[in-house]
């Protein structure tokens, strides 16, 4: 169940957490021009590429203008995540780009990895609520589409792998399913007509039910299928029933790990749900005989945990005892040729979360070294050096003592193999039998199994940065590297950064090769060893190309693809970043420095602006670059804001500095006003034209900070929720309708103790008051600025949640409009609809006497502006 949580909350979470990448036009008559809603939805984008293991072949992601969509229904929202089109070159030939010729041209299509020889491309496709797994002949073009429909989710937890270079294996759904990552609004509304339909029609039953008391299915198997898929015969066959997660090859190929999924445990009165509710054991597959078995039943292993040995004899995961907590767990290994199951206890350490860099409650991935396994973590509290722990955490959490490799041996002796390195990245570059090698402050470095390490490349050349490589699949941040891949390392700073190709790690070090950018501001996108060549993306505002650069007897720069060249002309405004003091909420003893961004209109620079604050809790905001880099078109852009020629800031709201007694986000007003009287020293702002606006996890944040202050001149809040309680026990929104066992799906959101923007650590019936103080809908009498209140009715939120909102607004005589968009997910996808979404914003603003004058630059007043400010001139990614 975390997993389905993460996927429904957390892309939310990222996505508001980013918001940043749009603008739109100014009138002619007020000089720098930026980009209208028409222009915007015009927008191309590239996704991710990908060079072939022998590197004759590239292919990369283009996707299409969001105006010409085939269609929008794809997910909780389209924009981002669909679009796209799958792309060619034969880089031994020199030919120019061209589409994938087998692949439906009306269907969105997505890169999800080459076999093994590289001859053939696994493919995503989707259409109008049909999803599907392909295996494409890179050669002729030819597509073979496997009937089962795939699972998939961007964690990783349902990646299919090749088995050699005909076959591949991968996770179906029970027949008649629709993919939820995908066909969640299409399939949703699907099946709604037909039951409506059908119900009308008077011969059809229409229910379904739901038990509370039931059998404890964490014993069973969840639906599913793991799938045996041929793409020279196009036979598929079905390995074993059931769901499968987490599928990795072993190397020699005779292996296959896999996780069984179980059904859903019963959540237990009394008990706090900080974990998932279904159960996870390491299954192993003989692809040679065909039989299988289950090493480790008793132990709940943990999803993206498997890890195998260079030799392929041993199977590394990460597992709790049943009735355990995930603190309590270990990492394990099974011999696959003795079948003795070990496991590593890491006394005197703590190990690392993923949640720390923004992803699921779990430790980060161990890998083999030598004799041992690598762990990533630190040292627990003096005293305390008997206890092996993982503790769960906050994204960004502040004061956390240093993280760093340590080899760990079956009897529990743990050495630091990275001290005296600087900053150590959690994630690999490259593994080897004996050769961990990880990206430090002081450069790259190969670990060997003996404590020994040695530096391939210093980082006195320039900041390293590893490249992730994802997958439609794997969010590339969260992907780690199979063995023997090899990997892509960016090196330098500021305008010029070349790409460094890592080959496979190896005792004496990875053989790698570097390739200068082919001009200033251009980033490695791709690269392959073999065909001494990288992909590099450069960007001019909002217009961008990929340029491959090839290395040989001479060396080769082509352009091959460029998009978005009507945008080279958008002035975007200039982002500022403003240092403060805020105190903690509970014990103003405690203060901490933080630093919030303000957006203002190219050429705007003299005041009184109106301001639009953003709000979105735990956010530590980077300011942008003064020409930011547009990857999508994003309806939420604070561009269109300062286009309209609005200042536009986000607010600085650390975990730690809102979270008091009275509830997660009780301090948040008191952070938001000490942001903005940071903003107003700037003289820019016209403090009686402030509005405050929050999105999803920001909605509710707005309008609990409006109930708790009278400063701002109206409220905008979309697709969140208003109750807690009620959210705590409602419907997750649309996921619920084809599936009601995500009914209770919220509980971990408030019962999480860390991790949770609004974990309250107990239950409502433990503590109904913190529930009831910190819900907006019961301090409706509180708000005193008009809103403007939007939602959709197939988001991941339930509508409803807005529904009662109104309800409370118009009970307590408050001025509100309430917008409902239908067929609409976790915002507007459809072009109509994110254009009156603007419409409708500017209406509200125009009716309140908010919106911007035209005001030209006054010398005095940016004397005034600089020594408090400073202006962003770099990037901050």
């Amino acid at each position: 169940m975390i997993l389905e949580w993460v996927l429904r909350a957390v892309p939310g979470l990222i996505l508001l957490g980013l918001v940043a990448c749009t603008a739109v036009l100014l009138p002619a008559s007020a000089g720098p021009k930026g980009l209208t809603v028409d222009a915007l939805l015009k927008m191309e984008g590239f996704g991710e590429a990908r060079f072939g293991p022998t590197g004759r072949w590239l292919v990369f992601e283009r996707i299409r203008p969001y105006d010409r969509f085939p269609d929008y229904s794809y997910g909780t929202h389209a924009f981002r995540k669909s679009g796209h089109q799958l792309w060619r070159v034969d880089i031994e030939a020199g030919s120019d780009p061209e589409l994938l010729p087998g692949i439906d041209p009306a269907a969105h299509a997505w890169i999800e990895s080459f076999s093994p020889g590289g001859t053939r491309l696994a493919v995503v496709q989707y259409r109008a609520g049909q999803l599907s797994l392909s295996a494409c002949a890179m050669e002729s073009g030819a597509c073979t589409v496997f009937d089962p429909v795939p699972w998939t989710d961007w964690t990783g937890a349902y990646r299919p792998v090749w088995i050699s270079e005909d076959e591949l294996v991968y996770s179906a759904l029970p027949e008649g399913r629709k993919a939820p990552q995908a066909s969640l609004r299409a399939a949703t509304g699907a099946w709604l007509r037909t039951a409506w339909a059908a119900a009308w029609r008077g011969d059809t039953v229409t229910s379904d039910e739901v038990r509370t008391i039931q059998p404890d299915r964490s014993g069973l198997a969840a639906p599913g299928r793991l799938v045996r898929a041929n793409a020279r015969t196009g036979k598929t066959s079905i390995l074993a029933d059931g769901r499968y997660a987490d599928l990795r090859l072993a190397p020699g190929g005779r292996w296959l790990a896999a996780l069984a999924v179980s059904g859903q445990r019963a959540p237990e009165p009394g008990r706090v749900e900080s974990v998932d509710r279904r159960r996870h054991h390491v299954v192993l597959f003989d692809l040679e005989t065909g039989t299988r078995f289950g090493p480790a039943d008793a132990l709940d292993a943990m999803p993206y945990s498997l890890a195998w040995s260079a030799d392929g004899r041993r199977l590394l995961f990460f597992a709790r005892e049943d009735g355990e907590d995930v603190s309590d767990g270990r990492f394990r290994v099974i011999d696959t040729v003795t079948g003795h199951l070990a496991t590593y206890t890491h006394a005197g350490l703590d190990l690392a979360s993923e949640r720390e860099r923004g992803f699921a409650q779990r430790p980060e991935r161990a890998v083999f070294l030598g004799d041992g396994i690598a762990v990533f973590a630190r040292q627990v509290q003096a005293g305390h050096e008997a206890d092996a722990k993982f503790s769960p955490r906050d994204i960004g959490e502040a004061g956390l003592g240093r993280a760093d490799w340590y080899h760990l041996s079956a009897d529990g002796v743990s050495e630091a193999m990275t001290s005296g390195l600087g900053v150590v990245s959690a994630v690999p570059v490259e593994v080897g039998e004996n050769c961990l090698l990880i990206r430090a402050e002081l450069g790259l470095y190969c670990l060997k199994g003996d404590g020994r390490r040695q530096r391939v490349l210093p980082a006195g050349q320039g900041k390293l940065r590893q490249v992730p490589t994802g997958s439609y699949s794997t969010y590339g941040a969260l992907s780690r590297p199979d063995p023997g891949q090899g990997a892509l390392v960016q090196m330098g700073t500021g305008r010029k950064t070349a790409a460094v190709l890592i080959g496979p790690a190896s005792d004496g070090g990875p053989e790698s090769r570097m390739i200068s950018p082919p001009q200033s501001d251009a980033v490695p996108v791709a690269g392959s060893l073999a065909a001494g060549a990288a992909l590099f993306r450069a960007d001019a505002g909002a217009a961008s190309e990929l340029l491959l650069v090839r290395e040989g007897q001479e060396r080769q720069v082509r352009r091959i693809a460029r998009i978005n060249a009507h945008l080279e002309a958008v002035s975007f405004g200039n982002w500022q970043g403003l240092s403060y003091r805020i105190e903690n909420p509970e014990n103003a003893e405690v203060s901490e420095t933080v630093r919030s961004c303000l957006l203002l209109p190219a050429g705007r620079t003299k005041g009184p602006l109106p301001l639009i604050v953003e709000v979105y809790p735990g956010i530590r905001p980077r300011c942008e670059a003064s020409s930011p880099i547009l990857t999508f078109p994003n309806p939420n852009s604070p561009y269109l804001w300062s286009g309209r020629g609005y200042a536009y800031a986000r607010i600085a709201l650390p975990r730690e500095m809102i979270r008091t007694e009275e509830g997660p986000i009780a301090g948040m007003d008191k952070a938001v006003d000490a942001g903005i009287n940071a903003i107003l020293t700037t003289g820019h702002i016209d403090p009686d034209r402030i509005v405050l606006s929050g999105f999803s996890q920001g909605a509710v944040s707005a309008l609990y900070v409006a109930a708790h202050s009278d400063r701002f001149a109206a409220i905008i809040a979309r697709n969140g929720w208003a109750d807690l309680t009620s959210h705590y026990f409602g419907s997750p929104g649309i996921y619920a309708v084809l599936d009601p066992d995500y009914l209770g799906s919220e509980f971990i959101r408030y019962e999480a103790e860390a991790g949770s923007e609004f974990g309250i650590g107990r239950t409502p019936f433990e503590d109904p008051d913190s529930y009831a103080r910190n819900s907006p809908v019961l301090l409706a009498e509180n708000i005193n600025a008009p809103l403007l209140l939007m939602h959709s009715d197939m988001d991941s939120f339930s509508m409803s949640q807005f529904d009662e909102m109104y309800s409370a607004l118009l009970r307590a005589g408050k001025d509100a409009r309430y917008v409902r968009y239908w067929g609409e997910g976790h915002g507007p996808s459809s072009p109509a609809n994110i254009r009156d979404v603007w419409d409708r914003l500017d209406g509200f603003l125009e009716e309140l006497s908010l919106t911007p004058e035209e005001v030209p630059v006054n010398k005095s007043q940016k004397a005034i502006l600089e020594p408090q400010v400073d202006t962003v001139n770099g990037a901050s990614q």
